[in-house]
This record gives structure tokens, C-alpha cells and sequence, in this order.
């Protein structure tokens, strides 16, 4: 499954445009529109995309939210807006929902195991939010390595939550392989966030147009067959065709 991504408000004006590519697409809400936006126009938005046989996927607000916050009153408005997310999620009929773990070595780095209490509060009451039919995926931004995400899945065992790689938020901070990441996480992988950069900013560009390892990465692709829901995470409306072309060649 091939998505791009797009803001809610920008869907239903081009639900015609995504399916004259040939793909699903991941909405996206932010942290104002996650409260505004009306259940009724979401649940038909929902509808009007599967009419036109475009599967979705969901991005979950993330600027200011912490799920493995200390204070709690960070994580209940952090909840707040992940439990109404995940039932956006279930209006649109959505295949998943992508989440920010929020963490950072600078902040939690010397208090994992309060981070990871903070964590399972906060992620065991999206999930049951969310109910076993959307599997919520976690995605990688700051970390250096895999390790927040290898003790959270081990801390919780939980069912439907699951991992997201980001290729260009991996080329940005890791300090370890590509290889180390796939290998502890793998098992967990239910989408990809593919677009490149040059290792300095966060450029969302086509992939092939910056330096991510590629070539690294097609192996475990190959392996894992269709399970994984790929993303041409482009940023630029004028990059949308060359993202999903670029992605389309990448995978045949």
C-alpha cells in the first residue's frame, strides 16, 4: 500500500488528483484541527474516499505533546487529543494511525524507566481508544538508536502498537546502522515514512535526491512483501508526482 500524505483540509479537494495517482493517502491533522474538525464531515470524508477506492492512513498531532511526559497534566491533554485522533481515525476508516513517541535523549535520556511509565500510561489508553481493528505505529524522529522504542515494546508486550521508520528522520540522528535498527525492530515495522535529505535539515524531498541508504534498506522491503504501508512523505505540493514515482520504481 502506497500513500502520500496530505492535511485534512486539503483531502476532499483533491480526492480526484489522489486517484489519478494511484494511491491511498495519509491525513494528517494538526493540533487545532484534531478539535475543530466535525465527526459527521470526517465519517463522510471517509466514505467519499473508499467511493473512489483510496485507502488512508492517519497522522496524529504531535508539536507540544508528550506521551511519556512527567507531568501528567502534559500527558492528559496529550491524551486528549491522541484518544480523539484514533476516533478521527476509525470515522475515515483508516488502516493505521502514526504517532510521535516524544522521546529525546536530552530529556528523558537519564530517566527511561519515568519516560517509560509515562509512556505505557499514555499509549494504553490511545490503544484501547483506538480498538483492535487500528493498529497505532510509532515513529522514529529524534533517537539515536532503537532503544526507547526496543524497552516500550518490551514494557508493554502490547497488542495492535507498532513501529514506523522514517528514513529521514533516521538520516538526521542515528548514530547507529541502518542494519542495527531492522534487526531490533523489524518484527515490529507496519509502515515507512520514505523521502531523503542531505543529513543536515529535514528536506522531505523525493527519495533518490538526498543521501539516505537506499539500497539498504530495498532488501528488507523485498523480504516483508506487501505488509508494509509505504509513504512518499513529501512536504512540497510540487514534489507529490516525483515522490510517488520515485517510491513506485523504488519497490518494482
Amino acid at each position: 500500500m502506497i500513500v502520500i500524505n496530505a492535511p485534512y483540509r486539503m483531502v476532499r479537494d483533491n480526492i480526484r488528483r489522489i486517484r489519478e495517482l494511484a494511491v491511498g493517502v495519509e491525513v494528517y491533522f494538526n493540533n487545532d484541527s484534531i478539535g475543530e474538525v466535525d465527526e459527521t464531515h470526517v465519517t463522510e470524508t471517509g466514505k467519499m474516499l473508499r467511493g473512489e477506492g483510496i485507502r488512508c492512513t492517519v497522522h496524529a498531532p504531535f508539536m507540544d505533546l508528550s506521551p511519556g511526559a512527567v507531568d501528567r497534566d502534559v500527558r492528559k491533554i496529550t491524551k486528549e487529543k491522541l484518544k480523539r485522533t484514533v476516533a478521527m481515525a476509525n470515522c475515515l476508516g483508516a488502516a493505521g494511525v502514526v504517532c510521535h513517541p516524544g522521546y529525546d535523549k536530552w530529556r528523558f535520556g537519564d530517566y527511561l524507566d519515568i519516560w517509560l511509565e509515562g509512556s505505557a500510561d499514555t499509549w494504553s489508553e490511545v490503544l484501547a481508544a483506538a480498538g483492535d481493528k487500528l493498529p497505532v505505529m510509532l515513529e522514529n524522529v529524534f533517537e539515536e538508536e532503537p532503544l526507547s522504542f526496543v524497552e516500550l515494546f518490551t514494557y508493554m508486550k502490547p497488542k495492535n502498537l507498532y513501529f514506523c521508520f522514517d528514513s529521514g528522520h533516521f538520516n538526521l540522528f542515528t548514530k547507529v546502522s541502518l542494519e542495527v535498527w531492522l534487526s531490533q525492530l523489524g518484527n515490529y515495522v507496519r509502515e515507512m515514512h520514505l523521502h531523503d535529505n542531505h543529513g543536515t535539515r529535514d528536506d522531505h524531498l523525493p527519495i533518490g535526491q538526498g543521501v539516505f541508504p537506499f539500497r539498504e534498506l530495498k532488501g528488507f522491503l523485498k523480504a516483508r512483501g506487501d505488509e508494509i504501508i509505504l509513504t512518499a512523505e513529501v512536504h512540497e505540493e510540487s514534489h507529490a508526482a516525483e515522490g510517488i514515482k520515485n517510491l513506485k520504481e523504488y519497490v518494482a
